[in-house]
């Protein structure tokens, strides 16, 4: 990792031992899909989506909706969370990224709280990890409304994160960080 690149939101590590079955599964798979492509192409920071996330992403504790159901419509996880996170008097981050469901790795949004929990409020059942970029609701509304995608959907912004890397006063503190001895051989590059 380039010790000289742009702060981006930090806590403390966690200890491999930590990992959950699910959130090791989930890391070495998208680890495994980084190796097999090589360097990111000239001028490009990283190689694709999950080696971003394997750099800058956090991983969320899974719980279900608190007091029941979610409220938000299945099918809808980018524009709920959106509207959850930036709507909350409570601090929640917009969280873009990938849960592992069991098998592989899926796109999903949600919304994580400042204890680093998951509030998904599209999925009645969470999944079983869940890693994503948390960013500010505020500019992840104004990028995806001036956009009308999501943030790492291949779009507009995701590739200009994939060239410069995520704005670090986007991010929000929350979640915990990969451990850096599960990450560096594939992000040696950077």
């Amino acid at each position: 990792m380039d010790e000289t690149a742009p702060p981006t939101a930090t806590t403390q590590p966690l200890n491999p031992g930590g990992l959950t079955d699910a959130e090791r599964l989930l890391v070495t798979d998208l680890h495994n899909a980084v190796s097999m492509l090589g360097d990111p192409p000239p001028g490009r920071r990283y190689v694709n989506v999950f080696a971003l996330l394997l750099d800058v992403g956090r991983l969320f504790t899974p719980r279900p909706w608190p007091g029941g159901p979610p409220p938000g419509e299945p099918g809808r996880c980018y524009v709920e969370s959106a509207s959850w996170a930036w709507g909350s008097p409570d601090g929640l981050a917009y969280v873009e990224g990938v849960t592992w469901t069991g098998f592989y790795p899926l796109e999903h949004a949600w919304c994580g709280s400042t204890d680093g929990l998951v509030l998904d409020p599209t999925w009645p059942d969470p999944g079983a990890a869940y890693l994503g970029v948390p960013v500010r609701p505020d500019a992840a509304s104004a990028l995806m409304g001036k956009h009308g995608e999501p943030l790492l959907a291949y779009g507009a912004v995701c590739r200009e994160w994939l060239q410069t890397g995520v704005p670090g006063e986007l991010l929000v503190d929350v979640g915990r960080r990969i451990p850096a001895e599960l990450i560096r051989p594939t992000l040696q590059g950077l």
